[in-house]
């Protein structure tokens, strides 16, 4: 048996037990171990590889130039992979490639120069870039496909993109293989605890994310250095493993997120006062995640916009169209008969169903517009009583027989500063709304009240009410309330007031008893 091969077997549980593949060749180039990881990587058996050429493993052109490389840096001691590490294909057993992460360390066995290549596999990680990449392109067609905003995406289901890295019964007089394998562990840290949790091992390439000296760290306590939201329950994590009680979480360090996993170490006599920390640097797989997830929220939200606008789009079409077919074909009877008081009735249901479909279709056009950043507030200095007025008469048309539209003020004149749209729009669904949901005969106020900084304006009525249960859910889109039975509407009106308000820095309010009536109002400031 060689001498290098005798000295490998002091160090096999950790050899063995690492999640990444390990192959030790000699200065020729011929393969003297290969642990299991690289063997399931590669598909051979150990048999196989054991005495024969590293070149096996490596895809032309790279496997033709791999002795030639060897020799000119035994030559010259010039590296371009040792010490270094880079990206590289593997020649499978199949004849498949994939990719992998290659870091390359020389040490020197008993005076005998020896090679330790570390290989990362990459697959899991590039399917993964490619798959967020192509639904990132699939995302952005729907964006500029508008008529196809709410069909379905092909779902990217979040995937767990991880570092399964387990160290398990490591020996600390191995120190030559031991520190070979954790300094050029990548994205991550391979620490090795005492019984008060502090270093007596640290190595890795986390420590440049974290920004430490692992050779400084030897001595301090791991707990110490973690946000003290979280020493006391990673503390209560880490002692049960001294008990033999493996454990895996993650925590957060210096807005890096890390999985964290723990096992314990024995001595010669089997006694457990180490433990093996393994930290997993796992941040971008978890912005990965998070990005999949909002995307999927966000199609999920379209969806049921999707249905509920086409639910509720169906019905409230449906019904004044037909009065309005019905009408018309009425009418063309009563004028065949002259009974012009049938044609003038008639004329009246075509043009007040015409009116109720031009404000659901108002109210649609308003909600793309404020779900699509396509209304902002305009300013201006106006006269709040005089435009209050003008909307008063032209709601006049939309009452009810009956009904009453009260303008109450305090004041001849206010000035105010805002956006004379949006005040008109708010006041419009507001007011609608009453006139719709009162009696034939009632009486439908609208109070304007100056203060000494602001004006509040309000709308009431003694109409239906609101029940305290439906309240919670009053602003919400297509929201209906339980008592509304078959008054026409798209309830989008009160979520677009709510919309309306806030962009003009305004305060809306409501109070309401069922069978007692409403009140809603908003306040604004004065000019």
């Amino acid at each position: 048996m060689p001498e290098s091969k005798s000295i490998l077997l002091k160090f096999q549980s950790v050899f063995e037990c690492a999640i990444d593949g390990i192959i030790l060749i000699n200065e020729r180039g011929i393969i003297e171990d290969i642990n299991q990881a690289a063997l399931n990587l590669f598909g051979f058996d150990k048999l196989e590889l054991l005495s024969k050429n590293i070149n096996i493993l490596i895809p032309e052109p790279d496997s033709s130039r791999h002795d030639r490389y060897l020799s000119d840096y035994l030559a010259s001691g010039k590296a371009k992979i040792i010490g270094i590490g880079r990206e590289v294909n593997g020649l499978k057993k199949d004849g498949t490639t994939f990719p992998f992460r290659l870091a390359v360390s020389e040490i020197n066995l008993e005076g005998k120069r020896m090679f330790t290549g570390i290989i990362h596999d990459l697959s899991t990680e590039k399917e993964a870039q490619l798959k967020l990449k192509e639904y990132a392109e699939n995302l952005e067609k729907m964006v500029e496909q508008r008529t196809e905003l709410l069909a379905k995406t092909n779902a990217i289901l979040q995937e767990e993109i991880a570092e399964k890295v387990h160290a398990q019964h490591a020996l600390m007089d191995s120190q030559k293989m031991f520190a070979a394998i954790a300094h050029n562990f990548p994205n991550g840290t391979i620490n090795v605890l005492d019984k008060d949790l502090n270093f007596l091992f640290v190595d890795g390439q986390g420590l440049k994310d974290l920004d430490y000296n692992g050779q400084h760290l030897i001595g301090k306590n791991f707990i110490s250095l973690l946000p003290e939201e979280v020493q006391n329950d990673v503390k209560q994590q880490l002692l049960p493993v001294f008990e033999g009680h493996p454990t895996n979480f993650e925590i957060s360090i210096k807005h890096l997120i890390f999985r964290v996993r723990a096992v314990a170490l024995t001595d010669e006599n089997g006694e457990t006062n180490r433990i093996l920390v393994v930290e997993s640097n796992i941040t971008q797989q978890k912005n990965a995640e998070q990005d999949i997830y909002n995307s999927l929220q966000k199609e999920k939200e379209l969806n049921e916009l999707k249905s509920k606008f086409v639910s509720m789009a169906s019905h409230e079409f449906r019904t004044p169209l037909s009065t309005i077919q019905s009408s018309a074909s009425l009418i063309k009877k009563y004028a065949e008969k002259n009974q012009t008081e049938n044609i003038t009735k008639h004329t009246q249901r075509i043009g007040n169903n015409v009116k109720n479909l031009t404000m659901i279709l108002n109210d649609f056009l308003s909600l793309e517009k404020l779900e699509n950043q396509g209304i902002s507030a305009s300013f201006e200095t106006f006269d709040l009583i005089e435009s209050i007025k003008e909307l008063t008469d032209d709601m006049m048309i939309l009452k009810k027989t009956e009904q009453q539209i009260e303008l109450i003020h305090n004041d001849e004149h206010i000035l105010v500063h805002s956006d004379r749209f949006i005040i008109q729009n708010a006041l419009i669904n507001l007011v609608s709304n009453a006139i719709k949901y009162s009696g034939d005969k009632a009486k439908i106020e609208l109070c304007v009240c100056q203060q000494q900084n602001s004006v509040t304006i309000e709308v009431k009525d003694n109409g239906i009410g609101i029940s305290k249960e439906d309240q919670e859910q009053l602003f919400n889109r297509f929201f209906r309330a339980s008592n509304a039975g078959n008054v026409q509407g798209t309830g989008l009106g009160l979520h677009i007031v709510k919309r309306y308000i806030n962009l003009i820095g305004g305060r809306l309010y409501f109070k309401s008893e069922l069978g007692k009536g409403s009140v809603f109002g908003f306040e604004i400031g004065v000019a």
